[in-house]
């Protein structure tokens, strides 16, 4: 080692630090020293050297310092500089961190233009509920939380209660000399201790000390005020009674920082299943032995593994924004979903799900006005499982979709249209031998659109019907709506995609694809969700509206789930279907939200300020996931390959 280094490491060892950071000044018999140290060392020898004798040299002799070594001038000067620089450095390190003004009252402390407040808590119920201090952290406003716990030791513990437990029953057996009735409080407290001495002996609990401490801030009196009341009621409220620092400000302050220091003192004793109901990081966990990975859990970075079939209802209602990964989210659960052999079905309108599908395989239907797809909205289904259910049923249901198709198709038929269109619907049937009387209408001729034309232009009083109808059957519109179905949905993911479709034949097209999957659903019980993106699209119209109700209503009883995606909370509001859709979906999801909408979800969905929070701060991978009544703030995580396949960023 130098001498200028030997030199270096002795000043520093002058230098050393407290536990508030200060540091304590170097002596002024050390900067003698050193000063001497200098001048004997200027000018002499640089080969004299001090002999040293091994034998005699003790272990502390032995870790001083070698000062006889040769130390110039320069170097001499160099190491004061040093010096300097280092205090002038730890001076700024004090002013940059402490308050230039502090004012300690009695009742709270005044740092700048902020004040500060804080309180103990003093008194508890007998019970506490799990997970009581939730209001408190969920509370929106700036404050610290200290809690200290320290263990009693079990012998001292044990002594106490023996010896309380002798007063309560001497207490008791006074009572019982002076012939007065038995204390209720009495023996529940005998009750207490009995059961605490059992636990503590079988060591099935332990016994602590615990203090809490809550320091609040507001940028003036009157605020502070207003805080402390809603903090005494907020706790009240439960039983728990708190009082202030009085005259024990600046020690309470200490007590809710870092520095693990209590000056307070102000402590209740406490069981180990009590003190367990104080953890403040409390958090839902939503995962079955069974499922599919979902998300993570970012309370406790847990895995949310669930299976939307073993629940009651697993209909799901999607939330978010523009650009908000709710497309991104639900396609990370189909990829995940077809390894366990669900089949899915997806109405897509913007084409989001091409990439997906010609990953994994599947079909991809894309219905437009140039595509061969074809559907025949004259379709009946197969046998239905219903065990009431008649034959005639499947015609009678036929009509029915049909005359809600037709009302879309028509814009708006009156009552007695109505009634021309069923008798027109029923011998349009009968034409091609499918009659309500025929028990036996499958593997037959199924008719068109062109037929019903053509029982309409015989009718008297469907002159504009005709007018109407004619478009979807000679002109532009006729090859998608009039030709025999060519599709089947045999593939375990089929999608439909409605993006080249006019904005005027879009609601019409998904009603049909809506009906078509309906008909297949129930002819085979099989596992399978639908998803529906962007159900506006659908929900902007009564009468698909409703079809769109009564199919989320009826789905369950065909092993069949639906899940409707939208970013128009508005469109939720007006739309008396969209209430009765989210109250037959156990399951929501809500993404990252926009300002303007967060109030009309809370409303909704009764969500916390910590969730309003959430939505509004969170990244768009973030939302919250509702399954019952489990709320669980997730994170949208997929891996780098599903990323790839399912990723609706052009940029990726």
């Amino acid at each position: 080692m130098s001498d200028k280094v030997q030199l270096i490491d002795l000043v520093n060892k002058n230098y050393t630090w407290d536990a508030l950071g200060f540091e304590k000044e170097i002596s002024l018999s050390q900067i003698s020293t050193i000063s001497k140290m200098e001048e004997d060392l200027v000018g002499n020898d640089s080969n004299r050297s001090v002999q040293q004798d091994n034998n005699s040299v003790s272990k502390k002799e032995e870790t001083t310092l070698d000062l006889s070594k040769k130390l110039t001038k320069e170097e001499a000067e160099e190491i004061k500089q040093w010096e300097k620089d280092y205090n002038e450095a730890l001076a700024f390190v004090k002013d940059a961190i402490a308050p230039s003004m502090m004012k300690i009252d009695a009742s709270k402390i005044q740092i700048w233009d902020t004040y500060v407040k804080t309180f103990f808590v003093y008194a508890y119920p007998d019970f506490l509920e799990w997970n009581w201090l939730s209001p408190l952290i969920n509370w929106d406003i700036k404050f610290d939380l200290s809690i200290f716990v320290y263990p009693i030791e079990g012998a001292y513990i044990m002594k106490y209660l023996r010896k309380r437990l002798t007063e309560l029953y001497s207490e008791r057996s006074i009572n019982q000399d002076k012939w007065l009735i038995n204390d209720p409080a009495l023996d529940a407290q005998i009750q207490d201790v009995e059961e605490l001495r059992w636990s503590l002996t079988r060591w099935q609990e332990k016994y602590f000390h615990m203090w809490i401490y809550v320091s609040i801030y507001a940028e003036s009196e009157e605020e502070l005020k207003k805080l402390w009341n809603s903090f005494e009621s907020l706790l009240s409220g439960r039983n728990i009674l708190t009082k202030q620092a009085f005259l024990r400000s600046e020690q309470g302050f200490i007590a809710t920082w870092p520095f693990a220091k209590d000056e307070v003192g102000v402590f209740r004793n406490i069981s180990t299943k009590w003190l367990s109901t104080t953890f403040p990081f409390t958090s839902n966990s939503l995962s079955q032995d069974d499922g599919i990975l979902y998300w993570i859990n970012t309370h406790n970075n847990s895995l949310i593994i669930f299976d939307r079939f073993k629940t009651e209802n697993a209909n799901m209602t999607v939330f978010a924004k523009s650009w908000g990964w709710k497309s991104f989210a639900i396609k990370l659960e189909i990829l995940r979903s077809l390894m366990l052999w669900t089949d899915v079905i997806v109405i897509d309108p913007e084409n989001e799900y091409k990439t997906l599908v010609d990953t994994v395989g599947g079909s991809y239907l894309n219905i437009n006005l140039n595509s061969k797809e074809r559907i025949n909205p004259f379709d009946l289904p197969k046998w239905m499982k219903d065990y009431e259910a008649n034959p005639w049923d499947l015609l009678r249901w036929a009509i029915v979709n049909l005359i809600w198709l037709l009302n879309l198709m028509l814009w708006k038929i009156t009552p007695s249209e109505s009634s021309i269109l069923e008798k027109a619907l029923i011998i349009t049937y009968s034409l091609k031998w499918i009659t309500f009387d025929d028990d036996n209408i499958e593997r037959k001729e199924v008719p068109v659109m062109k037929d019903l034309y053509s029982v309409l232009e015989t009718m008297d009083w469907a002159k504009w019907l005709v007018e109407r109808l004619e478009k979807y059957v000679s002109w532009i519109f006729s090859w998608i709506f009039s030709e025999p179905t060519n599709i089947n949905l045999t593939e375990w993911l089929q999608v439909f995609s409605v993006r080249d479709l006019d904005e005027v034949l879009r609601p019409v097209a998904m009603y049909i694809i809506l009906n078509y999957i309906w008909n297949i659903v129930r002819s085979s019980n099989k596992k399978r969700f639908l998803v529906v993106d962007e159900a506006w699209n659908i929900m902007q119209y009564e009468d698909s509206a409703k079809f769109m109700f009564w199919l989320v209503k009826r789905a369950r009883k065909y092993n069949l789930w639906v899940t409707t995606i939208t970013q128009d909370v508005e469109d939720f509001v007006t739309n008396k279907y969209w209430k009765a859709i989210v109250t037959n979906s156990s399951i929501q999801l809500l993404l990252k939200q926009s300002p303007a909408s967060i109030d009309v979800l809370q409303n909704i969905f009764k969500l916390t300020e910590q969730e309003k929070y959430i939505l509004l701060q969170s990244s768009v991978w973030q939302g919250l996931f509702f399954a019952w009544t489990e709320h669980v703030w997730i994170h949208i995580l997929a891996s780098f390959f599903e990323e790839k396949i399912i990723t609706t960023n052009p940029n990726k």
